[in-house]
């Protein structure tokens, strides 16, 4: 009963979306006691997750004047925090541990982004934007531009500025970016502990 009435409103697969999203977020060990009330209380207080929220719900929702609905009050926490999801595909399980200034315009982005403050991925103005594969970690201050891929299992290290194709199992760091080393399938998920 609850999925058909979902289902009425909403495009399942973006609700779905949304799910993995908050699952993710609320895996960390530290909200492992968390009930529903405190989850809310977070997301009130983390207006970056608000963002995120409304952003999913608008392009999820198939009836018009919910649909305006949600889509305002994504465009009112985006201006409020900085955050900008100007892409057509946004894999589910996104983290954003801090709110500032972050720009995801990209082909696609894969399930599992974790993505820190002050981050562009955009338009080189010459050749297109990025299209970025799952499980993904981007550092503060980074900047990816252009057509190029990232691979999947993919650490970007702080203040880095990417311009070139970055195979998956990489970690780069620097401006101009370099590959420094490979890394395993499961790095990103012992580095941020969950």
């Amino acid at each position: 009963m609850k999925q058909r009435f979902f289902s009425i409103l909403f495009n399942i697969d973006g609700i779905e979306l949304l799910e993995k999203d908050l699952g993710r977020r609320f895996s960390k060990p530290e909200f492992a006691q968390y009930g529903l009330w405190q989850r809310i209380k977070y997301l009130k207080r983390n207006v970056q997750y608000l963002t995120l929220v409304y952003y999913r719900l608008a392009f999820a929702c198939k009836r018009k004047l919910l649909k305006k609905f949600f889509l305002s009050q994504y465009q009112k926490y985006s201006i409020k925090t900085g955050i900008e999801f100007l892409l057509p595909s946004l894999g589910g399980g996104l983290i954003m541990p801090h709110w500032g200034r972050i720009i995801l315009n990209a082909k696609s982005i894969g399930e599992n982004l974790y993505v820190f403050h002050n981050v562009t991925i955009g338009n080189d103005y010459a050749s297109g934007v990025p299209e970025i594969g799952r499980n993904v970690f981007i550092g503060v201050n980074s900047t990816i531009l252009g057509d190029i891929k990232i691979g999947d299992n993919v650490v970007i290290g702080a203040c880095s500025f990417v311009d070139f194709d970055i195979p998956s199992n990489s970690m780069v760091v620097g401006n101009p970016a370099k590959v420094i080393k490979t890394i395993d399938d499961e790095y990103i998920k012992r580095m941020i502990g969950y």
